[in-house]
């Protein structure tokens, strides 16, 4: 059996490219993040201890603990450890996290110099490469510093990896700075890396500190520390990897479709070699044990390809991430897990088709529709189940609406039994739809009429091939509906909560004339509203009053409520404001011109502590003189990271000035949030949508091989072969546009779903529902699906426009 199975594939391999390749992808998607994932983990967690990437052991103790350390026997130098500072820099319009060391002896450092040197004066910084350019600069360029008087001056480079999450730098060591003396809660610890004069004794010298310090200091190989580090941020990786193996599994899931319809096509072509032999003897069994060895050893090697693929895609991400630069980390375990994964799938999708092989006939081998009787009942029985699953998603969607305990878990129940509905009832609705569109279209020409008549011949081929694109397209439209849904709804919350953009105070007073000028000069700057306040000492600091209602209506924005005081009234921060500790109600005093004035409080609690909004009839009666401490800034484009960061670095330009709110902030960190998990997710479910449309190009393959002798007799009545290849293109277009509809139609539906539901457990209403989709987006995922199809026709068109009908008429 096993020698008759490898025969079958080393002399005919070209039958089973299609599966390879589903089972390939499938497998590299899978092996790709567990490589991917592990080492970014690993970079990362080097990156986090660079410091004693060079060091042979670190001890935290005392500062009286350098000197044993030092003398210690094996100890060769000591050092204390440093600790970047996070700092944000910028060069013009681009701008990085950079993590800055101070500039570590020579034998503990880990990186080199390739331009320049290190900084020597505290005005100096040296920069990863990658970290220069990113920012466009070079050696000898100056770098401006967030919430920093100084620029710093970039004297070198450095060889330092990249990361996607910041950049090294070194700064010249601090010669001020002292190790703190002990205080009340007990002694001050620090973290010391040590290098031993012989590398084969550091188990030993770890011993003998041990030994030498006392008990309360910690001493372990540096080697170890690097590991305790790692595995403290394993959690969070996992948290990650889980999620990403959630879609890798999805991927799975239409592979083995996808390897299911391929193992028919298998079927279809060996009918005549599985009739032989069950006519000269084979049994079911023989027959069914050859077909399952051939799916284990397809699994096999089409896993070990996948691997392949993995190994590279992951390398490919590394070199964009930099983290190449510690190499790729290879857990087997996964990689046997993900290998073992690609071989259950292959011999699970494979089994239908073999048992529906042996169960036929010698004599009805050759028919691969199943009869009239096996259809009938096969329909009543999925139309049951179906509609079973169906009713309990109308229920549980329902409870989703209606019920406040939970209600996203009821969407999710009702989604799974939607999805099973819909799935398992394909070959009931696809057959039907594609009569309907013979219907429809027929008239346009004898070639469409018979396009989408043979599309429907088979109707559980023609479902398990749009099922799998239904699920994929269905996920993606589900995720980019939840995602845009999100935006909308989010956005909206977000400005009738927060609807100015941008809020500047000064630190020193009033602000300057010349930030105004400033802001009013940018692009990205709509308008600029400056606010009058007078300010006055109050019981815990000075309170500047304001009436902002003019502001509102300049900006063309309706003020809410709470920022309309009667003139009898005074809004306060809800939470301590720096006036008065007076509550919601209570009644304050407040120095007037002519008097002192009584105002009922009222709180808000998106109102700053040292802020106080009354009416502009009480603001003409208190006393002080006015002047401009807060500025209102509208963006062009509130959701506008660019914008926002270009606002934000002439606010830094200015001493004293600050922003102290505004919704731009928000909107632009949720806009950037969601658009970075749209391209992430749709990256990860497209591989389901490719996996899917290896189908198409298998059902037309299979379709090519059914109809043979019908191809000959239209070549023989005067069909062209491109007639044939249009046939063929209309039928595959046919297909991957009903799946791609139904998908469509359906993530929409759970899209809204699982945001309406999720809302719903946000309390008073805080965000409203405003379903949205992105209809560029969705279009275009249509338009790839189509394009696709076109593409799956061609090889299978090309064979059987290139058959002669003499040779198509001979395979019986």
């Amino acid at each position: 059996m096993w020698r008759q199975a490898i025969s079958e594939l080393r002399l005919h391999p070209s039958r089973f490219i299609a599966t390879l390749i589903a089972i390939a992808i499938s497998v590299g998607f899978i092996s790709a993040i567990s490589v991917f994932v592990n080492s970014q983990q690993t970079a990362l967690g080097n990156q986090g201890s660079l410091d004693i990437v060079k060091a042979d052991i670190v001890v935290d103790g005392t500062p009286e603990s350098a000197k044993v350390i030092a003398a210690t026997e094996g100890v060769e130098d000591v050092v204390a450890r440093s600790y970047p500072g996070v700092a944000f820099l910028s060069k013009g319009e681009r701008s990085i996290n950079a993590s800055l060391y101070e500039v570590p002896p020579q034998w503990l450092r880990w990186s080199e110099i390739v331009e320049g040197r290190m900084p020597e004066k505290s005005n100096e910084v040296a920069i990863s490469r990658d970290g220069l350019e990113s920012l466009g600069a070079k050696v000898g360029d100056t770098l401006s510093v967030e919430m920093a008087d100084s620029d710093l001056t970039v004297v070198g480079a450095t060889d330092d990896p990249g990361s996607l999450f910041s950049q090294i730098g070194y700064r010249a060591p601090d010669p001020a700075s002292e190790t703190p003396p002990d205080d009340e809660f007990g002694p001050v610890y620090v973290s010391y890396a040590v290098k031993v004069s012989d590398p084969g004794s550091i188990d030993a010298t770890v011993d003998a500190l041990a030994k030498a310090l006392p008990k309360d200091d910690a001493v372990a190989s540096a080697e170890q520390v690097r590991v305790d580090q790692l595995n403290q941020m394993t959690a969070e990786f996992d948290v990650f990897k889980n999620l990403l193996q959630a879609f890798a599994a999805i991927a799975l899931l239409v592979g083995a479709i996808t390897i299911a319809n391929t193992f028919t096509i298998l079927v279809a072509q060996r009918r005549r070699q599985i009739a032989l032999l069950r006519a000269v003897g084979a049994s079911p069994g023989q027959v069914m044990g050859r077909l399952v060895v051939e799916s284990f050893l397809l699994g096999a090697i089409g896993s070990l390809i996948g691997i392949g693929v993995g190994f590279l895609v992951a390398w490919l991400g590394g070199m964009v991430t930099g983290s190449n630069f510690w190499g790729l980390t290879v857990r087997p375990l996964e990689l046997v897990v993900a290998w073992g994964a690609g071989v259950l799938a292959t011999m699970v999708a494979a089994i239908a088709p073999s048992v529906a092989a042996t169960r036929v006939k010698p004599l009805e081998a050759l028919q691969s529709v199943p009869t009239e009787a096996q259809a009938k009942r096969a329909g009543i029985v999925r139309v049951i189940v179906c509609a079973f699953f169906a009713v309990i998603g109308i229920g549980l969607a329902v409870l989703s609406q209606t019920v406040d305990t939970v209600p996203i878990v009821w969407a999710i129940g009702a989604g799974i039994a939607f999805t099973i509905a819909v799935l398992g009832a394909a070959p009931l609705y696809v057959a039907p739809l594609l009569r309907l569109l013979a219907r429809v279209f027929g008239p346009i020409g004898p070639t469409t009429r018979l396009a989408l008549t043979n599309a429907a011949r088979n109707p559980r081929r023609a479902a398990s091939t749009a099922t799998a694109l239904m699920l994929a397209v269905g996920l993606i439209v589900t995720l980019q509906v939840a995602l845009a849904t999100s935006r909308s709804s989010g956005m909206e919350a977000i400005d009738r909560q927060y609807p100015i953009d941008l809020t500047i105070s000064s630190r020193e007073g009033e602000v300057s004339t010349s930030l105004i000028d400033d802001l009013r000069g940018q692009d990205s700057v709509a308008d600029v509203i400056e606010i009058q306040s007078k300010r006055i000492e109050g019981e815990f600091g000075p309170t500047d009053f304001s009436t902002p209602s003019a502001a509102y209506s300049e900006l063309g924005i309706e003020p809410p409520s709470k920022a309309k005081p009667a003139d009898d009234e005074i809004v306060l921060y809800a939470f301590g404001s720096t006036l008065t500790t007076a509550e919601e109600g209570d009644t304050v005093t407040v120095q007037g011109s002519d008097g002192p004035l009584q105002l009922k409080v009222k709180t808000d609690q998106d109102l700053p502590g040292g802020s106080a909004v009354v009416s502009p009839a009480t603001f003409a009666k208190i006393a002080g003189a006015e002047g401009v401490r807060e500025l209102w800034v509208k963006l062009v484009d509130r959701d506008s990271a660019s914008q926002l960061s270009s606002v934000m670095r002439t606010v830094q330009g200015h001493n004293g000035a600050e922003i102290s709110g505004g919704g731009a902030i928000m909107a632009s960190t949720l806009s950037q949030v969601l658009d970075v998990l749209l391209i992430v997710m749709t990256a990860l479910l497209g591989v389901a949508v490719l996996i899917a449309l290896v189908g198409v190009g298998n059902t037309l393959g299979l379709s090519v091989l059914e109809r043979q002798r019908e191809s000959a007799l239209l070549r023989a009545l005067g069909m062209q072969r491109s007639g044939l290849r249009a046939m063929l293109l209309i039928e595959a277009i046919a297909l991957v546009a009903i799946g791609a509809v139904i998908g469509l139609l359906a993530g929409m539906f759970f899209g809204w779903l699982g945001v309406s539901s999720t809302l719903r457990m946000i309390p008073d209403g805080a965000v409203n529902l405003r379903f949205s989709l992105d209809w560029l987006y969705t279009v275009g995922l249509v338009l790839v699906c189509l394009l696709a199809a076109v593409l799956a026709s061609i090889l299978p068109g090309r064979r059987a426009a290139n058959a002669t009908p003499t040779e198509a008429l001979a395979v019986d």
